[in-house]
């Protein structure tokens, strides 16, 4: 808590397993309230994470009472989560979707209240089922950090020499505070504004990163890098700052990402928001999406990708509607991938649908991810297009996961929602990831040559 002597103690796994009886209901509500403390969380972000699990264990004991549940708590510094895993299957959670109305005076109303809130008390979530252990249902709460000021300009020169550098916590700081000043956001990470922050993911090994100094320390650039899924590497950059056109810097840094993964099981590096300083040379173009900016015209941003080793291949589900999509991009890219196609037969399915939103407020993007599918996915996605457009969410997205089956049931409800695949993104996932980008209304793509 706010105050305390405790040293977070980030990348540590707490866990308490009982009985879903309210009975319980203190000790589940301290367990996490003093394991989100111990974990790194102010007092207010602990509070709401503790709020959210009190909603969710009460709601267990109301819809799966006297089952054993395990509850683990865990973080790294920056974000704490905490994790329920109980026995049961097809639980009614539409309530985590954005656009449940908040109507007190229904009865329904009052019975999902719990379940609103703890899904408005913390920064992302995710739910899925695996069979013989039952559901799976995690919240995600992350630490506040002042957003970065700079009373007096940055500066940067052009360096006549340079080498590479492991940045410590303080060049860290100053390589995102650079990039801030002199890169568009799109470009961008998206904890970039937060220096704090990015020194926290620095030290807990959420991404390595390099610099390029000068013998006096003047910093000349930097990039970093991290894996998204088992297969995949992921870039960001390379940032230069003040240098001269032609200059090394950028080169020299891909070559140290590049020499840093060589000998490990990196199918792929990927630069989904490449600068304008990227080497091409090193990469092909993966495919293009747009980026609706505050102002000016749309923008077309092309994602790189370098193929480090010889894909294995995979297997990957389709919709008949998205199949042409997938063939035409899997042959460009030569990925062998065997495609099976999701058909309807008539099977039962869970009523309800619930999505997943993930905000992106510096550059006015938001990316819906499945959590469950369900036969009202059509009208459900509908209605979160719709709250989004109306608090002017420029930039929307969709993430699908080809490993899954039941992602692919979205498929159509997104075509018929005007969402169009504009990237297939090798490993990104559990498997190949697609990339829908909402189509823009009349008034975003006015002027758009893209």
């Amino acid at each position: 808590m706010k105050g305390s002597a405790l040293k977070p103690l980030s990348q540590s796994l707490l866990k308490l397993n009982l009985q879903t009886s309210l009975s319980f209901l203190s000790v589940v509500t301290t367990f996490i309230e003093k394991s989100a403390a111990i974990l790194g969380l102010e007092e207010k972000e602990a509070l709401l994470l503790t709020m959210a699990g009190e909603e969710i264990f009460s709601h267990l004991c109301q819809k799966a009472p006297d089952t054993e549940v395990e509850i683990q708590c865990s973080g790294a510094g920056y974000y704490v989560q905490i994790e329920f895993l109980i026995d049961v299957y097809n639980l009614d959670l539409k309530a985590f979707n954005l656009t449940t109305p908040i109507r007190p005076e229904e009865d329904a109303f009052q019975e999902d209240l719990g379940l609103i809130l703890a899904s408005r008390s913390v920064d992302r979530f995710q739910i899925w089922e695996e069979k013989g252990r039952g559901l799976h249902l995690c919240l995600i709460k992350e630490k506040v950090y002042p957003q970065g000021t700079d009373e007096v300009p940055l500066a940067a020169r052009p360096l006549a020499e340079f080498f590479l550098k492991t940045p410590d916590r303080e060049e860290i700081k100053l390589m995102a505070r650079l990039a801030l000043s002199q890169y568009p956001s799109q470009v961008l990470p998206v904890f970039f504004p937060f220096p704090g922050k990015v020194a926290d993911m620095a030290a807990e090994k959420a991404f390595k990163a390099v610099v390029a100094v000068d013998p006096q320390g003047h910093m000349g650039g930097g990039i970093l890098w991290y894996w998204r899924g088992a297969k995949i590497v992921a870039c960001s950059g390379p940032y230069l700052f003040n240098q001269l056109q032609g200059s090394a810097i950028a080169e020299a840094l891909v070559e140290a990402v590049l020499a840093d993964i060589a000998r490990t099981k990196a199918v792929g590096l990927l630069c989904r928001y490449p600068t304008a300083d990227l080497p091409a040379k090193y990469f092909e173009p993966l495919g293009s999406f747009s980026f609706f900016p505050s102002e000016g015209s749309p923008l077309s941003i092309t994602a790189y990708f370098r193929q480090l080793q010889e894909d294995p291949g995979a297997m990957v589900w389709s919709h008949p509607e998205m199949e042409p999509f997938l063939r035409q991009e899997f042959k460009r890219r030569t990925l062998p991938r065997e495609i099976r196609t999701v058909t309807d037969f008539g099977e039962a399915k869970n009523p309800f649908s619930v999505l997943s939103p993930t905000f992106d407020r510096g550059r006015s993007l938001v990316t819906l991810q499945p959590v469950r599918p369900g036969r009202d996915g059509e009208n459900n996605l509908r209605d979160h297009l719709e709250i989004l457009r109306k608090e002017q969410w420029r930039n929307i997205y969709f993430e699908m996961d080809l490993s899954k089956s039941w992602q692919v049931e979205f498929v159509p409800a997104l075509y018929n929602n005007h969402f169009r695949p504009c990237l297939v993104l090798p490993y990104a996932g559990d498997g190949d990831l697609v990339l829908f980008q909402a189509e823009a209304p009349a008034s975003q793509s006015a002027g758009n040559h893209l």
